[in-house]
């Protein structure tokens, strides 16, 4: 296993991270990974529904390879197989621990709580209001909260100080 470092400058680019091993399924995705080259239906073979959100989640953070399987027989086609080669983390940023409980608590919210924010974000990009500043006075959240939340998500996406909706993109 080659040890390499994903290397974190901002507090908010951990809520990805974190959210990997924030279930069992999620964290055997990551574990599998880091050891074999699998497509997504031989990790569906090995664990289920859930797969491709996991998959989702670990290129969200930054996390995931992807290269093409040349099939076994003539005919067949080529697939995807994925891989994570991040083993650990480098971290260059300085927090309060006001705030990185706010990141912990972001990464653990109950679905439902967090699908509630995720859907007010949206509106506002929706409405044209980008700006992390500008959402975070309309919602009445801390700009950190925004960012994070826009993090974990899969429907968002962060970029400096802007709030964009997601393309949904194959994996």
């Amino acid at each position: 296993m080659v040890k390499r470092a994903k290397l974190v400058n901002d507090i908010v680019e951990l809520v990805p991270i974190l959210h990997i091993f924030s279930t069992n399924l999620y964290r055997n995705v990551y574990e599998t990974l880091l050891t074999e080259w699998l497509t997504l239906d031989e990790l569906f073979e090995r664990f289920g529904d859930g797969v491709e959100e996991a998959l989702r989640i670990l290129k969200h953070a930054g996390m995931l390879e992807m290269k093409w399987r040349m099939p076994s027989e003539p005919s067949g086609k080529p697939e995807k197989e994925y891989h994570v080669s991040y083993t650990h983390l480098s971290a260059n940023f300085y927090a309060s621990l006001r705030d990185l409980n706010r990141i912990l608590e972001i990464v653990f919210m109950p679905d439902d709580e967090f699908e509630e924010i995720v859907s007010k974000i949206i509106k506002e990009v929706k409405a044209g209001r980008m700006s992390v500043p500008h959402i975070s006075r309309s919602l009445g959240l801390e700009p950190l909260v925004i960012r994070a939340v826009a993090k974990r998500s899969l429907k968002l996406n962060i970029k400096g100080q802007l709030v964009e909706l997601a393309k949904n993109e194959e994996i």
